[in-house]
């Protein structure tokens, strides 16, 4: 079987550490020998960084693109990522289910932890909801977080992942950086895949998975910051899904899956993220989700679709 951190090594030690400077970035060595590669939390970032990290956290499986978002008055970049094996690269490596137990004393806003070290650790729901098991001397972990890594989250990483520090590679980026904004609004094809999981479909099922969101204007603001990422995930994304079953199996499950179908549609995201006092381990699970879903069956050729995006949702938070 591949290894995810295999890949998501390379493309660290191989095309981000050696163009750090001119990204915008900085490469730190810790003192256990760990290494932390600032991608927009101390430093500003770039769309180059941007895509790296995001190709890195979903293990080098797919292809990412920066692409044109138009809705009505609305034009901004779009992060587009093509998955063909979305269980593997969101389930197991992309999705940001490590607690990291930090949090910022200014904003109580959360860490968040995520990368392909999860599928060696194996330590939460979303990657224990697949199979998958990857065993690599080295792991690749991701923080988007404003609080600096450091040795002791290293050594969490290597003891989960029983390896050396020495081995670990932190990408770090605060959601409000360019870097930071580019890679949550990525995450349609991980918060998607989550989704159609907890309805009852069979991801084994799914060949690939594409979903393309605008990137939120990036600001320092964490809170602002979050508020725009997740207005972008809910209100503006399209995925698209290729899968082999029977028709059946998609329209049992289809109008449950966009965020229109969550108790909390129409809500501003903010006002979840504050009742659920800034910590995505609390906030209201249904928001989980992304605006509008398409899925085509290669069995029938027939395909479907559910959800909408918001334009006025998108107008308010972003601009």
């Amino acid at each position: 079987m591949f290894s995810i951190n295999q890949k998501a090594v390379r493309i660290v030690r191989e095309q981000i550490i050696p163009n750090a400077e001119e990204m915008n970035c900085a490469v730190h060595l810790l003192e256990n020998g760990a290494t932390v590669v600032d991608m927009g939390l101390n430093v500003p970032g770039s769309y180059s960084a941007g895509k790296l990290f995001v190709e890195a956290t979903i293990g080098g499986i797919g292809v990412v693109q920066f692409g044109e978002f138009r809705l009505g008055s609305i034009c901004l970049p779009s992060i587009d990522v093509y998955i063909d094996r979305p269980q593997e690269s969101t389930l197991s490596s992309q999705f940001s289910g490590w607690k990291m137990n930090r949090k910022d004393p200014g904003t109580g806003v959360d860490s968040i932890g995520s990368g392909p070290a999860r599928a060696i650790a194996r330590n939460d729901i979303f990657s224990q909801s697949w199979g998958y098991q990857d065993i690599h001397h080295e792991a690749v972990f991701a923080a988007q977080t404003t609080i600096m890594p450091d040795e002791s989250l290293a050594e969490e990483v290597a003891r989960e992942c029983k390896i050396e520090p020495r081995n670990v590679y932190i990408l770090v980026s605060r959601t409000g950086s360019l870097t930071g904004s580019i890679q949550v609004c990525s995450r349609t094809v991980e918060a998607s895949q989550w989704r159609i999981c907890r309805k009852g479909f069979d991801i084994s099922k799914i060949i690939s998975g594409m979903g393309t969101c605008p990137i939120a204007p990036p600001i320092y603001d964490e809170v602002r910051a979050m508020d725009r990422v997740n207005t972008a995930l809910l209100y503006g994304v399209t995925v698209r899904y290729v899968v082999d079953c029977d028709d059946h199996e998609i329209e049992e499950v289809l109008e449950e899956l966009p965020f229109s179908a969550s108790r909390r549609y129409g809500e501003d995201f903010i006002d979840i993220f504050e009742e659920g006092k800034r910590d995505f381990y609390i906030v209201d699970k249904d928001i989980h989700t992304v605006a509008r879903y398409e899925f085509t069956n290669v069995r029938s050729g027939r395909s479907f679709s559910a959800g909408e995006l918001r334009e006025d949702k998108l107008l308010k938070t972003l601009f």
